[in-house]
């Protein structure tokens, strides 16, 4: 039986609830006998469960099928340069709990995976819930990933490379651990929170520490040959620009990212910003110079997405990560860039992330539970 078939019943259910058998027939445009084995991986896994409802016509009262939404849960994990965010999500994808703490910037990879078994087993017990309902656990990691989803290759930003970061943490948590890029898992949760249409090819942008995108098309997560497509933060926009951590100069993420935000304000001020939440307040306070960076900033990310937008087609353009809390003061403007620069042929809604934060590791767990139905059912 294909897994893809299985995913395509799951996800049936779940934009269906109180569905029948013979209906998922007719959405999915699978033969009933494949539809009934598909529900009985479903069933025995504890995805699914079978609901009575209505009244009997004679026979026996007609069975639905239903979300598991008590007893299966997945866990999703953001690894950031200086944080940690995991949440807990049900199989509606409800966040049921949340948790974030800061790390240091050299943290080891065994600190790291300590940390992350800490926030794993307490927001497990804060939450009552059993660890035999936890059914797999996603992982959003700054760089590029393996293609069976378990090794990072290469993290520039967080200076490692080829670790088997997946089978570290199976072996302390004991559940299926898959990791991907974190931009593609923003692009990924944007995508199921917004509810956008099913043929819909959405685009993210994440600006960070470095500046990432993602796309997803036909529902499913675009990753290229060796999982390391798109890595747009690294077009040169500016040849003249600032030296980049690639080696080259005028890429977007030397111009763009927030580190360099910070470096451009200090630079032109007594005031030493430290962080993008002191660079967020002088934004509030209307600070001309710190409004100015923000401008420039505005039309380095629009000139990006209207390049993207130009060689992709896209239907949506998200924007997000750790810049969302000052985005707002700057998305008209960036709108209106893009407006002027993309081929009216081209145009597609350019809109900011709804999640913030939250958005890598919501991704996460909605790609762990996904791999878990496609690569273990």
């Amino acid at each position: 039986m294909e897994s893809k078939n299985v995913l395509e019943v799951f996800k049936t259910v779940q934009n269906k609830p109180l569905i029948s058998r013979t209906e998922i027939a007719k959405i999915t445009h699978l033969s009933q006998s494949t539809v009934g084995r598909c529900i009985q991986r479903l069933l025995g896994k504890n995805f699914l469960i079978e609901k009575t409802n209505g009244k009997s016509t004679g026979g026996r009262p007609p069975v639905f099928l239903d979300i598991n939404k008590k007893n299966s849960f997945s866990v999703g994990i953001e690894i950031g340069e200086s944080h940690i965010d995991v949440v807990l999500l049900n199989l509606v994808y409800e966040i049921i709990e949340s948790k974030s703490k800061k790390i240091d910037n050299n943290i080891t990879v065994e600190s790291l995976t300590s940390i992350i078994q800490e926030m794993y087993d307490k927001i497990l017990y804060e939450s009552h819930i059993s660890k035999e309902y936890i059914i797999s656990v996603g992982l959003g990691v700054p760089g590029i990933v393996s293609a069976d989803q378990k090794k990072l290759l290469l993290s520039p930003n967080l200076k490692w490379g080829n670790i088997s970061l997946g089978e570290i943490l199976e072996d302390k948590l004991q559940k299926p651990v898959f990791l991907d890029n974190g931009a593609n898992l923003m692009t990924f949760a944007e995508y199921h929170f917004n509810k956008l249409p099913l043929d819909s090819m959405v685009l993210g942008i994440i600006v960070g520490k470095g500046i990432g995108t993602g796309l997803i098309t036909k529902k499913e997560i675009f990753r290229g040959v060796n999982g390391a497509a798109l890595e747009a933060g690294h077009s040169v926009i500016k040849l003249d620009g600032p030296l980049c951590s690639c080696g080259r100069k005028g890429c977007v993420e030397a111009l763009a990212s927030l580190p360099q935000m910070i470096r451009c304000y200090n630079s032109k001020t007594n005031k030493k910003v430290k962080n993008i939440d002191e660079f967020h307040q002088l934004v509030e306070q209307n600070d001309k110079l710190a409004l100015s960076i923000l401008d420039e900033e505005a039309y380095y990310l629009a000139i990006l997405s209207a390049n993207l937008a130009n060689i992709i087609n896209p239907s949506h353009i998200i924007i997000g990560g750790e810049i969302s809390p000052i985005l707002p003061y700057s998305i008209e403007k960036m709108k209106n860039l893009f407006n002027s620069q993309v081929l009216s042929t081209n145009k597609c809604e350019l809109i900011s992330s709804n999640l913030n934060e939250k958005s890598i590791a919501f991704g996460a767990a909605i790609m762990a539970i996904e791999k878990e139905i496609e690569e273990y059912l």
